[in-house]
């Protein structure tokens, strides 16, 4: 980020941060990087979900076999394995959601996220889990 703020304008910078608009005008950029087909993080992304292997993801569950019955696991597996495809900010922001029990307020007050975007996630995760468990 600090790389890509010095190659900038100065004079649009000072502008940013007098009109106290240097966050959002950052937060832009870091969703840019990272979100565009072409950039290293999004190219790195998709050649890790295509190179990982499932066994990898089997080994994964935490719990010895003989302490959780078949179907348990099974389904703890379908969803392991959902969950680790989604992108890295959504996986995040559900596993973080649902491991600490927040509400969404206090998710967003602690995160510097915005309680839409924490929302709008979530359910985007929600959806994704609905249409792709069978």
């Amino acid at each position: 980020m600090y790389i890509i703020l010095m190659d900038k304008d100065p004079k649009l910078l000072k502008r940013l941060a007098d009109q106290n608009k240097a966050e959002s005008y950052c937060i832009g950029i870091l969703k840019t990087s990272l979100f565009k087909k072409n950039s290293d993080f999004y190219k790195k992304e998709m050649q890790w979900r295509k190179n990982r292997s499932e066994s990898s993801l089997k080994d994964s569950i935490q719990e010895p076999f003989n302490e959780i019955d078949f179907v348990k696991m099974v389904d703890i597996e379908k969803l392991d394995l959902l969950i680790k495809r989604l992108p890295f900010f959504e996986r995040e922001v559900f596993r973080v959601y649902y491991d600490q029990s927040l509400s969404l307020n206090k998710f967003a007050k602690q995160s510097g996220i915005s309680r839409k975007t924490l929302y709008n996630t979530i359910n985007k995760v929600k959806k994704h889990i609905k249409e792709n468990y069978k």
